[in-house]
């Protein structure tokens, strides 16, 4: 009777401390899902359809993944930051085509949030090659040899490619002065991004805060973000020019300057600078 009970009273504890795991777990989960919009540091360097690597830095530790697309199953090649210096190297497994977009994910391994950016492939820069022309001479008894040369024409491009490189939109932007108006943008990896509004230098709204946001590049220097506000389900965008490294302007998706309404300010057009 006695090893009766005392089995009995064995089962009891271990049901009781298996009732507590659920508890445990599900505080885990909310923790997790509270801090959704905060993910990993990522930095990427620029991209070329002759690169063998990708490379830059990440939050130290953190699982880098390069995918062809968002929801590709495959990856490109994957790798971790260094839990140093938080730089990354990642072997791609095919060579990218010019102008095609790459998608590089960042995941913290203790938090399992991710962070990512799309990356517009860009043409490598291509050496001239210097080509000889021989000229075979006729030789005749009574005609002189003579040498015509061909006029060469100077191609010049009429796009100039940006003077500067822009790899991520992190940090405080601030805006021109409109009909007394003026606005602050903060791009974070801790706090998302985070829009404000002043009157005469006081702050008189906050437009958005805590929003998860996206890049996407779609020339060097036009950019398209996405952001979803906290506790909404709709995202936004909106696109921006950049004309020096820590200036750009509000644009449409056509890429041409216009004047934008900013809550109860009036339509102006917005430039920003860091």
């Amino acid at each position: 009777m006695k090893k009766f009970m005392v089995a009995m009273t064995g089962l009891v504890t271990l049901f009781t401390i298996g009732a507590t795991v659920p508890a445990v777990t599900g505080t885990a989960t909310t923790t997790a899902h509270a801090a959704t919009h905060v993910g990993p540091s990522l930095s990427v360097k620029a991209i070329y359809n002759n690169s063998k690597s990708i490379t830059g830095t990440a939050t130290k530790g953190s699982k880098i993944t390069v995918k062809s697309t968002k929801n590709a199953k495959k990856n490109l090649g994957s790798a971790t930051a260094s839990k140093k210096t938080g730089k990354y190297t990642v072997k791609l497994a095919k060579t990218l085509k010019k102008n095609a977009n790459v998608y590089v994910y960042a995941t913290n391994s203790k938090t399992k949030t991710s962070f990512y950016r799309i990356i517009r492939v860009q043409a490598a820069a291509t050496k001239k090659a210097t080509t000889t022309k021989k000229t075979t001479a006729k030789k005749t008894a009574t005609k002189k040899v003579t040498t015509k040369k061909a006029a060469t024409k100077k191609t010049t491009s009429t796009k100039k490619a940006a003077s500067f490189t822009v790899k991520t939109p992190t940090g405080t932007w601030k805006s021109n002065t409109a009909n007394k108006y003026s606005q602050k943008i903060v791009f974070s990896q801790k706090t998302g991004f985070n829009q404000y509004l002043y009157k005469n230098g006081k702050k008189v709204k906050t437009l958005v805060s805590y929003a998860k946001y996206s890049v996407k590049a779609k020339t060097p220097t036009f950019w398209k973000i996405t952001y979803t506000p906290k506790g909404s389900k709709t995202s936004k965008t909106f696109y921006l020019r950049f004309t020096s490294a820590k200036k750009f302007k509000i644009v449409n998706s056509k890429d041409q300057v216009v004047a934008v309404k900013a809550s109860v300010a009036p339509a102006a057009k917005w430039t920003f600078t860091k």
